[in-house]
């Protein structure tokens, strides 16, 4: 993809290159973009057959209070920037690293590891104020910051993911679809990765006709082809998280498409409430294609809770539905 920068973090030689096979990505050695840190590898082979290749090599920083990644980038572009953490026990010494991201001088967020075999990632839709980007890991502790990959995605239309101000660290991507696996391939043109859930008291919907996703947020199509719907169609559909922090501010996109084939007579029609009140109104779907509702304004709430209901309106006979959704929390930078 143009302008992608994919590093797999600890390749070496620094020149070396090579396609992901499951995703088409090229990832280069992260060796041109920062002079310090110590190379290392996962050598458990069962977690090589469990991850992607770009996630086999990682870079340590046992030296040093801050290591920074420096790049020459486009002032006033808007990026995605994602970090991949995979620990495996790579130093034999059984310790969980904890450390912070900075962007610049402002934190980004904290990494703390809590399992051997596990991935972390941290995400953040950030524009650039200067044609330089500094990514920085700083030691918060006694243990030893590393990192498995670092990616950069130049977003095709910068009115899209905007914020009053700040930076968007992602809280949260889903698709509705009750199958574990993430979507993550090269037909979305953000490099986008898209976890599957399904809540309680709710159910999964499906189609295999093509739904256009042509509006800029282009989700890809296994995201658009599912839906979740509420068990008992008769009762609202709910959905809340909590950022644990009174003063959170958010960032909500919600992707919706009529996937199923309605008959005559037939509507889905439903309002959407935050918190409590009137968010959006008597909002129909349409059929096999993407509209995106999102807030244009920093929401918060005055216990850290976001919760939103979706209700059937008098005139519809469907519950209402969602395909997709996307949580972003505003890092002020």
């Amino acid at each position: 993809m143009t302008g992608f920068i994919s590093l797999d973090c600890g390749l070496v030689p620094k020149d070396t290159t090579y396609v992901e096979r499951t995703t088409n990505i090229t990832y280069i050695s992260d060796g041109t973009h920062i002079d310090s840190g110590v190379v290392g590898r996962i050598i458990n082979d069962t977690l090589r057959t469990q991850f992607q290749q770009q996630v086999w090599n990682l870079r340590s920083f046992p030296d040093g209070q801050r290591n920074c990644y420096n790049f020459n980038l486009t002032r006033n572009q808007r990026y995605l920037i994602r970090g991949t953490f995979l620990y495996g026990n790579y130093d034999g010494l059984n310790l969980l690293p904890s450390f912070d991201l900075h962007i610049g001088q402002t934190k980004w967020t904290s990494v703390s590891i809590r399992e051997l075999s596990s991935s972390l990632i941290r995400e953040i839709i950030h524009v650039l104020t200067e044609d330089s980007l500094q990514i920085c890991l700083v030691k918060t502790g006694e243990t030893t910051p590393f990192i498995s990959s670092l990616e950069l995605r130049p977003l095709n239309n910068n009115n899209t993911y905007v914020s009053q101000s700040g930076s968007l660290m992602l809280f949260n991507r889903v698709y509705f679809s009750p199958t574990p696996s993430f979507i993550r391939y090269d037909e979305d043109i953000h490099d986008r990765i898209w976890v599957p859930f399904i809540k309680d008291n709710t159910t999964s919907i499906s189609t295999d006709l093509p739904v256009d996703t042509s509006n800029p947020y282009n989700v890809p199509q296994l995201v658009a082809k599912t839906a979740m719907i509420p068990a008992d169609p008769t009762q609202p559909l709910n959905i809340r998280w909590s950022f644990g922090e009174i003063t959170a501010q958010s960032y909500v996109y919600m992707h919706f498409a009529e996937i199923q084939n309605l008959e005559a007579g037939e509507n889905r029609e439903f309002n959407i409430t935050f918190n409590g009140l009137p968010w959006f109104s008597s909002f129909s779907p349409s059929k096999l294609s993407i509209t995106t509702i999102f807030s244009s304004r920093a929401m918060s709430s005055p216990d850290g809770t976001f919760s939103f209901t979706f209700t059937m309106t008098g005139n519809s006979t469907l519950p209402p539905l969602i395909n997709g959704l996307e949580i972003y929390k505003v890092i002020e930078t």
